[in-house]
């Protein structure tokens, strides 16, 4: 032990100089690698067992090759004749070098194949995504975790069903909009149903509409056998951590809203803020910006359905999806607002609730798809 530094000397396997930085990877003498057995020659992290990548950097693992048997020639460039001879005493040191440059080459291949095989499975599903009106660029990855679901006693327009509770999620990615005209067309075309009405408001980039809860299961149902990924309808714990994105003020936007910022019935105020316009029906689900996690439409446009049944006190339904339950005609909760709704009725909290068989011009939904 070096008592002056505090740290244990160890020594270059190639060249015997003394390595006095505990953290060093090359040896500063020789420049050589310090790889210990079991740990990333990158950056020094110790290796999980049998990992084919270090969990810290991604530098492929080399697995450790049995010593070479073959023998290195030199040539002697000097002689008419080039004569080689074996490297024997000093020159095992580049022997050494030359093996370690081709395994280095070879870390590097493997490198590249991984990466290559990578984008062109990113590129297929992006190609079966497309067919099916999508881009990967849509979905978004939210993290999950703890917050505090429902509105507090003082948040004006709240009604009591939305008892602050905390609520854990985990991780899933949802769709940046709500579905639209677009999307749902091409299934209805595929499995021959009759296209839901647009009430002439226009079909395309606009979140559909007129559907039931039934409908927008039997859309997820579909996408994920012509996907390959777990698609569904959100919960409504879900719902409402990724439509408050990290806030907990009665819109994402913060105390108040405006109709610049959301599709909603203008003529009414929330919290001091100004009168807007009434559109009076939807809007392209791009036309506002998006909240901080990158999700557009979440305060207003379309109610939106979730997966959960409705309870009047929550009782745990809201961390649970019903989709699967056919025989089920309980009330499911939507979420959101619509275009038709006060600033009051489109809250990051507000809570409704529609007979699954139902269909409504003001009813949409979005789709989440489960990380596994």
């Amino acid at each position: 032990m070096n008592q002056k530094s505090g740290y244990s000397l160890k020594q270059c396997k190639h060249c015997n100089h003394k390595i006095e930085d505990p953290e060093a990877l090359f040896c500063a003498q020789c420049g050589r690698s310090l790889c210990r057995e079991g740990h990333c020659c990158s950056c020094g992290k110790h290796l999980q067992p049998k990992a084919n990548f270090c969990d810290r950097c991604g530098t492929a693992v080399t697995k450790p090759a049995k010593k070479s048997t073959s023998t290195l020639y030199a040539v002697d460039s000097s002689s008419p004749t080039k004569e080689t001879a074996p490297l024997t005493g000093k020159d095992d040191q580049i022997k050494e070098i030359i093996e370690e440059q081709v395994k280095r080459r070879i870390t590097e291949a493997q490198i590249e194949r991984t990466l290559e095989r990578n984008f062109q499975k990113e590129k297929a599903l992006e190609a079966k995504l497309l067919k099916y009106g999508l881009r990967e660029s849509d979905w978004v990855s939210i993290t999950g975790g703890n917050y505090i679901m429902g509105s507090p006693a003082s948040e004006i327009g709240r009604f009591e069903n939305e008892q602050q509770h905390e609520v854990e999620i985990g991780r899933f990615e949802m769709l940046k909009t709500p579905v639209t005209f677009a999307m749902f067309d091409i299934f209805c075309d595929e499995v021959r149903h009759t296209r839901p009405p647009d009430d002439t408001w226009g079909r395309e980039n606009r979140p559909v509409i007129n559907v039931t809860y039934w409908s927008a299961t039997e859309y997820c149902h579909w996408l994920s056998k012509r996907t390959g990924n777990k698609i569904r309808l959100p919960t409504e714990a879900e719902w409402e951590f990724a439509c408050r994105a990290g806030t907990s003020t009665p819109f994402w936007t913060g105390e108040t809203i405006t109709t610049e910022q959301a599709n909603f019935d203008g003529n009414y105020t929330y919290s001091g803020s100004q009168k807007g316009v009434s559109r009076g029906q939807t809007t392209p689900v791009d036309q506002f910006p998006a909240n901080p996690w990158g999700l557009h439409d979440m305060h207003g446009n379309v109610w939106e359905w979730c997966g959960s049944v409705f309870d009047e006190n929550y009782g745990g339904l809201e961390l649970l999806s019903a989709e699967t339950l056919q025989d089920d005609l309980r009330e499911r909760i939507v979420r959101g607002g619509s275009w038709h709704n006060v600033p009051g009725g489109i809250r990051s909290a507000i809570r409704n609730k529609l007979l699954p068989h139902y269909h409504y011009l003001r009813v949409g939904f979005r789709i989440v798809r489960e990380v596994t």
